[in-house]
């Protein structure tokens, strides 16, 4: 079993970087006076905006599935991004300018990511069904959003289309200044979830088991609402609502490590997470000529059916 985890990681990781060559030097090229300015400055982060956001993203999926203990938990399906959504737009509709900073974006997105976990945390403690509490999940996103669309009615038209372009999601709009620190969040979001492999791998056995064990379960739950929130507010902050890679994911590696083991499960998430944002963006970069398609709009197209190949399968 575990040779087989390390065969499929291994060739995970050939696949990321192949896509990562193919992305980078066959299908960005460019010529001229200004080639490598173009290439630092536009070419690698958008790279490392598809890479860091889709391992962050799997992770995050991962935690709220072990957090929950329901495999059709996520991020985006459960109003983690909504909740980051709305303080971003109140953030963008209700701030003087001069507020409009990389901090104050991060700081809201992780606030709303964090306040919307542990609302949908307390929410799953009362709602035992799969279905009802994602069907909260959309009732709250659906709110959040109403939220919005009363906040834009009162906005002028600049800021209406700054947060619509926001929205569509986009792993263009991360300068190279800015790559440094949503590298530093996600490795260190990474790195704290190593951290936590023995007590995520007693929480598959019950919170009784894990106490058993020695693990402090309520702590434990804490720093992975936190963690959720840093992975996915940071995310949300500097690339917009971006859909059903941390609900697909996880579930991939379950199929297809077929192990709980989350040492394993969280390197496999964090390598096809990558891979399959890399992969969307090779693909919106291969279309461009012909068709411009937001980042969010191809995971949905991908993801929906696929959330509901789970649901079916969870009857």
């Amino acid at each position: 079993m575990k040779q087989r985890s390390i065969q499929l990681l291994t060739s995970t990781g050939i696949l990321l970087l192949l896509l990562t060559w193919v992305h980078l030097f066959v299908l960005q090229q460019e010529e001229g006076a200004n080639s490598t300015l173009i290439f630092w400055e536009f070419q690698v982060p958008r790279l490392l905006s598809a890479l860091l956001a889709g391992a962050g993203l799997s992770l995050s999926g991962l935690l709220m599935q072990n957090l929950f203990q329901n495999p059709m938990a996520g991020p985006y399906v459960l109003g983690i991004n909504s909740g980051a959504s709305l303080l971003i737009s109140l953030l963008i509709l209700g701030a003087a300018p001069t507020f409009l900073n990389e901090l104050s974006y991060v700081s809201a997105a992780m606030t709303g990511a964090f306040l919307a976990a542990s609302f949908m945390f307390v929410v799953s403690k009362r709602v035992q069904n799969i279905q009802s509490l994602l069907v909260i999940g959309l009732m709250f996103a659906s709110f959040t959003g109403a939220i919005e669309s009363v906040l834009q009615s009162f906005a002028a038209p600049e800021q209406v289309k700054q947060l619509f372009i926001w929205n569509m999601g986009s792993l263009q709009q991360m300068s190279a200044a800015q790559a440094p620190w949503l590298g530093t969040i996600i490795v260190f979001g990474i790195a704290t979830t190593l951290f936590l492999v023995k007590g995520l791998n007693a929480m598959v056995l019950g919170d009784a088991h894990a106490i058993q064990l020695g693990i402090k379960v309520r702590q434990l739950k804490i720093v992975i609402l936190f963690v959720t929130a840093l992975l996915a507010g940071s995310i949300t902050a500097y690339c917009g609502p971006i859909a059903f890679v941390g609900l697909a994911i996880p579930n991939l590696a379950r199929a297809l490590l077929k192990t709980q083991d989350h040492l394993l499960l969280i390197l496999f998430s964090v390598f096809a997470g990558s891979c399959f944002l890399v992969a969307i963006d090779v693909l919106i970069l291969l279309l461009d000529p012909w068709l411009s398609i937001p980042v969010n709009v191809l995971t949905a197209v991908i993801g929906a059916p696929y959330v509901a190949y789970l649901m079916l399968r969870q009857r």
